[in-house]
């Protein structure tokens, strides 16, 4: 089940008409023309990146994002360590190579817009587009697209469930296109819901594969040596080396179950059923344990603790309302439970001792969001700098970077175009980079 921002933001990010692929591989570097300090304390913030009037200076339009030119991204790997460290809607993954981004849209120049799936390489910062099939969606209606965005990644390999054809959605492929596994697992709880629901294609003659949808993939996991899979109310392991699989854990014998987050490097995995009970599997004991209840997302391990953020509730009759959320602390099974950040977006990412997070949002057009880090020592709270629509924040523990994704809008005569930004830096806000996708002409 999708929380209502979850929601929100999936319904935005997918608006977008799609006109096709270039058979380029290689986009050009959009560097802006004035620098932007992003490491200013709150209480004496920039406040020139939230203004969107352009700069009188370049004449450049202020996105919000920095504006700092750069030649390469020059990113630090160190071991690859596996991190569940994004929401179930998110379409990024990194690689010990690459930062993939699942549908990115531009404006095509007449009021239109387009997607195209991307990987950045972490260190040129080149942005190469994954498919070049003409007038491809990127989406399993299109059987010959080249685009593949990781769901599960160990060092350079990709994992990821089949995009096309027979049995999609219960196979596992990695990057060159060799099938991994097969789903064969289900449950009481799985079949019963697989059945409904071919049912209900029956009724309305839709077409459907029926192990496919008694099978189907959720979620993948890893922990660098073993792939975690899970289904409608179960988690099973699948061992990389060997090809061997474990007896499905059974998480809830009567709700579907979702994946709320994980602290890999613990074993520790997260869900919620449909009335949001929290359930810990530990996959070293094999054990399943209720937590709590009450709506949470993203979910994130990080040194022995959890942090996470609860969804406050809005007032129905004021439709204004910003969707906002808290981040707490816990232990792992939800106890020794403090807020540590108030009035926040619900998506943030740990680095280096430091939480990233977003103001909250109202979802409108063109509105801006302070981006802020919390030090989880002292406790203090810095603005790093306003980003517009939607903006996510993103990182893994084996890379020294912090990258954010957000939109930028603009007008022309009766069209409003929406084009993507993406800008990186390092923890403590140097070295930033900077790339804005605005139409098909600076694309390739």
């Amino acid at each position: 089940m999708k929380r209502s921002l979850n929601l929100i933001l999936a319904a935005a990010m997918s608006v977008a008409l799609f006109s096709g692929c270039n058979d380029k591989n290689v986009s050009k570097y959009i560097p802006d023309s004035t620098t932007v300090d992003s490491t200013t304390d709150n209480s004496t913030a920039d406040n020139s990146t939230t203004d969107s009037a352009a700069d009188s200076s370049t004449g450049t339009t202020d996105t919000g994002m920095p504006k700092k030119e750069t030649e390469a991204l020059d990113t630090v790997i160190t071991d690859y360590k596996y991190d569940f460290w994004s929401n179930s809607y998110d379409g990024q993954a990194i690689s010990d190579k690459y930062i993939y981004f699942e549908h990115i849209s531009s404006s095509d120049g007449a009021g239109g817009d387009f997607n195209q799936d991307y990987k950045i390489d972490l260190q040129t910062g080149e942005m190469i587009p994954l498919c070049n099939v003409p007038q491809c969606h990127h989406s399993d209606e299109d059987k010959d697209c080249e685009s593949f965005i990781p769901m599960a990644v160990v060092g350079d390999k990709g994992y990821a469930c089949k995009n096309t054809g027979t049995n999609s959605s219960r196979t596992i492929i990695d990057e060159s296109g060799n099938v991994v596994l097969e789903n064969t697992v289900s449950t009481e709880l799985s079949l019963n819901n697989a059945q409904e629901r071919i049912n209900e294609y029956r009724r309305n003659g839709t077409a459907y594969i029926e192990n496919e949808v008694k099978y189907d993939i959720g979620y993948i996991l890893t922990d660098g040596k073993n792939l975690y899979i899970t289904g409608t109310n179960y988690i099973y392991a699948y061992d990389i080396e060997t090809k061997q699989t474990s007896e499905p854990i059974i998480i809830d014998e009567n709700f579907s179950c979702y994946l709320l987050g994980a602290d890999m490097e613990n074993k520790r995995v997260y869900f919620f059923n449909y009335v949001d009970a929290l359930y810990m599997v530990d996959l070293a004991k094999q054990t399943v344990t209720k937590v709590g209840d009450g709506s949470v997302d993203d979910l994130k391990g990080y040194n022995g603790k959890i942090y996470y953020a609860r969804l406050i509730p809005r007032d129905p009759d004021d439709f204004e309302s910003p969707w906002a959320s808290q981040i707490f602390e816990a232990d792992p099974d939800f106890t020794n439970e403090k807020m540590i950040i108030d009035n926040c977006a619900n998506n943030f990412v740990i680095k280096d001792d430091k939480i990233f997070y977003f103001d909250p949002r109202t979802g409108d057009q063109g509105e801006k969001s302070m981006l802020h880090s919390y030090d989880m020592k002292t406790g203090k709270i810095t603005d790093l700098f306003a980003v517009e629509t939607l903006g996510r924040v993103i990182t893994a523990p084996h890379i020294d970077r912090i990258f954010v994704w957000g939109q930028h809008y603009e007008r022309s005569g009766t069209y409003s175009n929406n084009n993507d930004i993406i800008a990186s830096f390092r923890p403590d806000g140097s070295d930033v980079w900077t790339n804005e996708v605005k139409n098909q002409e600076t694309l390739y």
